[in-house]
This record gives structure tokens, sequence and C-alpha cells, in this order.
């Protein structure tokens, strides 16, 4: 409530300020988070070079868990509670499949390809909303995600034969896991509490993810990790896996659900332009495909949103 002394005709102005501060910073929350997101394909393929896809995959959610989980129990996380099944299938599908596919196809593609098919997700989403939820969708949004698909085909049909196609398939395997976790997420999200469903599944991703480490360990050794791949770790465990949590939260607090699904949209054109910064080769039909993609991901959310409101 504004302080009673003040001047009717002055509130508005006051309320415009705030508003516009609000926004601002969801958006640079929103910006930042994106920037991250789409900078992890580059780094975890610069850690792979040292590490295997299974021990960068654990390493990562471990350092995360630690990050998060003094948090997630001031919010009333207990052992006993994570034995639940949600928590469980989210950890499989959200961070188990989802990471340790798209590590696996990174160590046989390009880390623009994986960045690029990462449009695949809001297509996948979307079906399984239609198909599994009962959701609606309108003709436009079809027309987007078809340009989506074709995007995709371009960028999977351009890439490496052989061992780059198998890894093309691993990361879409990864994000149709994703899909489903989105999916799954939007049925259980009430009555959840998103800090403790993330520290959950992450400490449920490590235990799926054990088996693989346990044999990548003994096929191929403990390995050692140099300081430059240190960082890397550190960095996708804290940065891209702990603080976008904070970051993501904050920026829906302050920003329309709309707003955030076009940032989403950037990732994966986010994600390519690391990749060409870092010295991948640029082609073309790459670029027209990613494009497409991002389009058909952004435009029937640009179509639809929702001012953020100016006043408290």
């Amino acid at each position: 409530m504004a302080d009673p002394v003040t001047p009717i005709q002055s509130r508005p102005a006051s309320g415009r300020r705030r508003g516009v501060t609000g926004r601002g910073l969801g958006l640079l929350a929103l910006s930042v988070t994106v920037l991250i997101w789409g900078s992890t394909f580059v780094v975890s393929d610069v850690a792979l070079t040292e590490m295997g896809p299974a021990t960068l995959t654990f390493a990562r959610f471990a350092v995360s868990l630690l990050v998060l989980l003094p948090f997630g129990i001031a919010r009333g996380l207990t052992v006993g509670g994570m034995f639940r099944r949600r928590y469980a299938l989210c950890g499989l599908t959200g961070v188990a499949l989802y990471y340790g596919l798209q590590n696996l196809g990174l160590r046989f593609t390009t880390p623009d390809s994986a960045a690029l098919l990462q449009a695949a997700l809001p297509v996948l989403t979307v079906g399984l909303g239609v198909l599994w939820l009962g959701e609606a969708i309108s003709p436009r949004r079809v027309v987007c995600l078809g340009l989506s698909v074709l995007g995709m085909l371009l960028v999977v049909g351009h890439g490496d034969a052989g061992a780059g196609r198998i890894g093309d398939a691993a990361v879409l395997g990864g994000v149709a896991a994703y899909a489903f976790y989105t999916a799954y997420v939007r049925r259980i999200v009430a009555g959840t509490d998103p800090l403790m469903l993330t520290c959950a599944a992450n400490a449920w991703g490590l235990v799926f993810l054990a088996p693989w480490l346990l044999w990548e360990i003994a096929t191929k050794g403990p390995g050692s990790m140099s300081l430059h791949a240190g960082l890397a770790l550190a960095y996708l465990g804290v940065m891209a896996s702990a603080v976008t949590l904070f970051l993501w939260t904050f920026a829906l607090r302050k920003m329309p659900a709309s707003v955030a699904g076009v940032f989403t949209g950037a990732i994966p054109a986010a994600g390519y332009a690391f990749s060409l910064f870092t010295g991948a080769p640029f082609a073309w039909s790459r670029l027209a495909g990613g494009a497409l993609a991002v389009a058909g991901v952004t435009l029937p959310s640009i179509g639809h949103q929702v001012p953020a409101r100016t006043h408290d």
C-alpha cells in the first residue's frame, strides 16, 4: 500500500517504475539462464575429453545435489520422504536418461548438433500434452511445430554419417525422456515443492546412474581430471544445475509464463552460437535448420504473450 501522504497523481508513475524494475530483473534472470544452459553443450564436450559420459553425468549431479540439498532440507525434505514413485520417475527421466544420453551422444556428435536438436523438446512435449494430458492445440501451433520438425530433419540430415547419426539418436532419445519428465511434472505439480522435487530427482538420478558409472570405471578405469576439466565440472554442477534453478524460479515470479516459453526456445540458438564461437564449422544447411526449429518453437509463444502487470 502506498504512503497516504503520497499525491494521487504520483502513484501510477511510481508503480510503473516498480513494474519496469521487476520486469527488467526477470528478463535479466531469463537471459542469464538461457546463456548458461546454451553453453553447457560446449562445456560438456570439453569435460568429455577427459571423463567418460557416465562419470561426467554422475559427478555433475553429485555436485548439484551438494549445493541444493541444504535448501531442500530447509524446505522439509527428509530421507524417508524421498522414497516416492514420483521422485524416482523424475530422477530416471529428467536426470539419468536425459543428461546421460546427451553426454553419451556428445561422444559421437558435435555440440552444435546436440544444441539444435533440443528444439525437439517442445514438439515432443506438446505431443504428450495432447495425447496424454488432453491439452488442446491450435492449428497455428501445429504448423509452427511442423517447422520445428522440418528444421530438425535438416540438422540431422546434413550431419556426419555413421557415428554422428548415432550421437544424434542418443541426444534425441534423451530429449524424448525429458519431454516425458516435463509432461509428468505437469501432472504432479499441484502440491509439489519445486526445490524438494529437484533435490529428490537429483538423488534418484544418481541412484540410476550408479550402475553405469561402476561399469565405466570397471571397463575403462577411473581416469584422471585436469584443472580444466575440473572447472568445467564445477560450472556444470553449480552454475548450470543449481544456480539456474534459482534464476529460473525468480524469473517466473516476475514474468508471464509465455515470455519464459519464448526464452526456452532460444536455448538451441544460444548453444549453436557458443559452438560457432569455439570453432565449430559453419554450415548454411545447419543454420537454416536451426532457424526453422527455433522459429517453430518461439512463434506460438510470441503471438500469445500476456502483458506484465505494472502495478503491485
